[in-house]
């Protein structure tokens, strides 16, 4: 068997969608999974719906690749043709199963639906396939092995995807991964890209110069990834590498690190709520109720958060959060003084611990000079430690991006607040 450390993984994405603009979140899922079992993909392409094509890119990347992996094409219509073009690139006949048939029939049934006729062409495989059960959909995907090569066909959709990579495939994958790559990754938050790089980059110099050892900076929304893979012949060569490295990451990044395992902001806020024992209350303008619905994504977390009130409007923050008029005449909805009596509002409406509110303004109207769009207040009050805390924020993008940026930089500031 090929070793991990020569091994080529290439990913094969299908659909002319794809090629439109339509975002492909398989491969950055596949990418990810593969790294937990120790494994990496060596090369991404996306090809469209046109089987000559298919058929060209199959073969190149069979020359390259131990194995291959496709997502898409195995729907039911004219142009799903996955099965079709491998079939012609492996020489092998697509032989009609009758129990899948049946399968698909019943998840028909059980929808109230009677099975389009068309849908029979997904019950062919390719011969000496193991097929992979579709738990979700109808288009089932297989594992084939010929000559030293495996071909893993996968259907498009995530919800489909997903459970059938976690479930059947990597559990077949992790015979090639022994041992011979580990991912590590950083989560930061309240830093742009370049001020993590600049802690980061006399770390990476220092290591990045020995052959096994490889770094990379990816930003998401608000939040920064450093990520570092080792790879070895075995868990105490690359435990004994991961150590010194993992020790300097964390003492230069500091309180910005919130973790280093695959967990969100929110969950990790939420574990430090659960710790201390504390219920938080929301308040919420601009974000119209964006941050209650993060938090409330975490399974549990039922027993820190009592509640949000979205006080969109200025009458719902008088009414309901207590803010003084004077308060909006003086400073306007968008300021310290009116985030810190919304937080203050948000606590005793809901029996909090802690009251956490944004106001701001997304845009991409309704700023000014003085208060342009992308301005936010985040207010923090916990009276047990005699907090009060206004902080400003300024942001750029789209309105979607300030409203998830703004939700983001709340949970960090309360985040930082109770570590």
């Amino acid at each position: 068997m090929t070793s991990m450390l020569n091994m080529e993984i290439e990913l094969i994405s299908i659909g002319t969608e794809l090629l439109a603009g339509k975002l492909n979140s398989d491969s950055s899922f596949i990418g990810e999974s593969l790294g937990k079992i120790g494994l990496e993909l060596s090369r991404e392409s996306t090809i469209g719906d046109e089987k000559r094509k298919m058929v060209s890119l199959l073969k190149e990347s069979l020359k390259r690749a131990e194995i291959v992996i496709t997502t898409g094409g195995l729907g039911p219509t004219f142009d799903d043709l996955t099965r079709e073009a491998i079939s012609e690139v492996l020489k092998k006949r697509l032989i009609f199963r009758s129990a899948i048939l049946k399968k698909m029939r019943e998840h028909f049934q059980r929808r109230g639906l009677s099975m389009p006729k068309i849908n029979q062409k997904q019950a062919y495989i390719i011969e000496g396939a193991t097929v992979l059960p579709n738990e979700v959909g109808t288009a089932p995907g297989m594992i084939v092995e010929e000559k030293g090569k495996v071909l893993i066909l996968l259907p498009g959709p995530p919800r489909e995807l997903q459970p059938m990579f976690i479930k059947k495939v990597l559990p077949y994958l992790k015979r090639y991964s022994e041992g011979s790559l580990k991912t590590i990754s950083f989560w930061i938050a309240g830093l742009p890209e370049s001020s993590v790089a600049e802690l980061v980059e006399p770390i990476i110099e220092k290591y990045q110069k020995k052959e096994k050892i490889e770094f990379a900076i990816l930003v998401h929304l608000s939040i920064i990834e450093v990520k570092l893979k080792v790879k070895g012949e075995n868990k105490k060569e690359i435990n004994e590498q991961i150590l010194p490295i993992r020790k300097k990451i964390r003492k230069a990044l500091g309180e910005n690190l919130f973790s280093e395992r695959e967990e969100k902001l929110e969950g990790v806020v939420g574990n430090l709520l659960l710790k201390k024992r504390l219920k938080l209350g929301l308040a919420e303008s601009c974000t119209g109720g964006l941050l209650g619905n993060l938090i409330t994504n975490i399974a549990g977390s039922s027993r820190y958060f009592q509640g949000s009130i979205v006080a969109y409007s200025n009458n719902v923050k008088k009414k309901v959060l207590k803010v003084p008029k004077t308060y909006l005449r003086k400073y306007g909805a968008v300021s310290r003084e009116v985030a810190l009596a919304m937080a203050k509002g948000a606590r005793k409406s809901t029996k909090a611990d802690i009251g956490l509110s944004l106001t701001g303004i997304a845009g991409p109207s309704g700023g000014t000079k003085e208060k342009p769009v992308g301005l936010l207040f985040v207010g923090l009050v916990y009276p047990r430690e005699r907090l009060k805390i206004a902080k400003e924020y300024h942001f750029v993008g789209k309105r979607q991006d300030i409203k998830y940026r703004a939700a983001i930089s709340a949970l960090n500031l309360l985040r930082r607040t109770l570590i």
